[in-house]
């Protein structure tokens, strides 16, 4: 198997499921692969076409027919498994599972997956901290700026529209030289917004449905204080990974999971801080270590895959 030339592209297959979590996912390991080297991504819809067993079934893939075959092909999400297997049996290519698969890890080349997991090692199998995302470190974060990411009800933690309230009122409150951004997800309840607007705290509140992921990247870009509502997973790791020192709003723990796990091991880590902690005494901490596990991931693969070349 000869090495890709340095004048060719490396061809990237990106599979998408149409939810955006996941996808944001996969285009975050994408570009970081760009940033270390010149790439020609082909978008794959996983969500129709492709879905499920229908990967397997003839003419399913014609459309592909005429785009370069791949080095490697991306997916995250239960929806993404088969097409990736199935796609590589026609096309060849590595495949890059992103978050732990429903199918057994070795039959993926190489899977990145967040380590409150807590999976035994193997060679295919590198542990990232939480899940990639598209955010990069930033060098542009300002202390004055606050951003505030509401989340909603979820399996792992209770929602209280009053819980959050009360503690996003003492942040914000207690920070009054803080220029407050706030911003819901599509989980938040309308009640929480109601409740918000009729507090007359400080802040701006951009609800979901007037935002974009550009709109989020730019916030976290520069805000230098960020906080999240506990359950909000994804959004914990992003902020960490730009910079911000970031604290929880917290909720009552509904059952333990590995996602209550890993809020306490964040907080013992001294990666964020919990409300109750910045009560007591009015330390926002930013931890030392800056994450880019995207940047991490897409080094490993080129150490991995060095002479990586299409079928």
């Amino acid at each position: 198997m000869d090495a890709t030339p340095t004048d060719e592209p490396l061809v990237v297959w990106r599979l998408l499921d149409g939810k955006a979590g996941h996808e944001n996912q996969v285009l975050g390991l994408a570009e970081a692969l760009e940033r270390c080297t010149l790439c020609h991504h082909i978008d794959v819809d996983a969500s129709r076409a492709l879905k499920g067993f229908r990967a397997w079934l003839p003419g399913r893939t014609k459309f592909l027919d005429e785009v370069p075959a791949p080095h490697l092909l991306l997916g995250a999400g239960h929806s993404t498994h088969l097409p990736l297997l199935s796609l590589k049996r026609q096309f060849g290519g590595r495949t890059v599972m992103l978050m732990k698969p429903t199918l057994p890890m070795g039959w993926f080349d190489v899977c990145y997956i967040p380590s409150f997991h807590n999976l035994r090692p193997r060679p295919n199998l590198m542990l990232t901290e939480g899940t990639l995302n598209r955010i990069q470190p930033s060098n542009e974060l300002q202390d004055h700026r606050g951003l505030v990411l509401l989340g909603g009800p979820s399996s792992h933690f209770r929602w209280s529209d009053q819980t959050v309230l009360d503690q996003l009122a003492a942040v914000c409150l207690r920070e009054p030289g803080t220029q407050w951004t706030i911003t819901t997800s599509r989980r938040t309840p309308a009640s929480f917004v109601h409740s918000w607007r009729m507090s007359g705290l400080p802040g701006d509140l951009f609800p979901f449905h007037q935002t974009s992921g550009v709109w989020l990247a730019d916030q976290m870009r520069i805000s230098g204080r960020v906080w999240v509502t506990c359950e909000s997973i994804s959004m914990i790791f992003q902020s960490l990974t730009a910079g911000a020192a970031v604290g929880l709003l917290e909720l009552p723990v509904r059952k333990e999971s590995r996602i209550t796990q890993c809020i306490r091991q964040l907080d013992t880590s001294g990666f964020v801080t919990l409300c109750t902690r910045w009560q007591s005494d009015r330390i926002l901490r930013r931890t030392g270590r800056r994450l880019a596990e995207a940047d991490r991931c897409a080094a490993d693969i080129l150490r991995r895959f060095p002479l990586i070349t299409p079928r």
